[in-house]
């Protein structure tokens, strides 16, 4: 048996419709699935392969956002920069880092940091040497 990769992203959060404002209203996630309704109301939405399912539990409210950090790649960092900016994200500006990657940085309404990065060229090391910077 071998893992094949990260088939589902599942986060809980604080407030479901703040959250889907942030991925789908500020990032672009499709929302595929919405059930407001159900206990505990939940949300799937995609973003090209990746599938993030969010629910809504408050009870765990302080163990979430630390020690988590998302990386999401994408074609053009410098540009994603420039629509989030638009849209009136408050994003970290684009970093070059030794690791591999050029990247931005934003934390969603829960406080999970998420790093959109553009990786460099024929690197093979990618995220597993990526060191978050505080």
């Amino acid at each position: 048996m071998s893992v094949s990769g990260l088939d589902l992203l599942f986060v809980e959060v604080n407030n479901l419709e703040e959250s889907l404002q942030f991925y789908n209203g500020l990032l672009g996630f499709q929302v595929q699935k919405h059930t407001p309704d159900s206990e505990p109301p939940m949300a799937t939405l995609q973003a090209g392969t990746l599938k993030l399912t969010l629910a809504q539990h408050l009870e765990t409210m302080l163990r979430r956002g630390r020690g988590v950090n998302f990386f999401l790649g994408v074609d053009d960092v410098d540009e994603y920069y420039r629509q989030l900016t638009e849209k009136g994200a408050d994003v970290w500006p684009p970093t070059d880092e030794g690791w591999g990657g050029r990247f931005i940085t934003l934390q969603d309404p829960d406080k999970y940091r998420f790093f959109f990065v553009t990786w460099t060229e024929g690197d093979e090391r990618r995220a597993e040497e990526a060191a978050p910077i505080v």
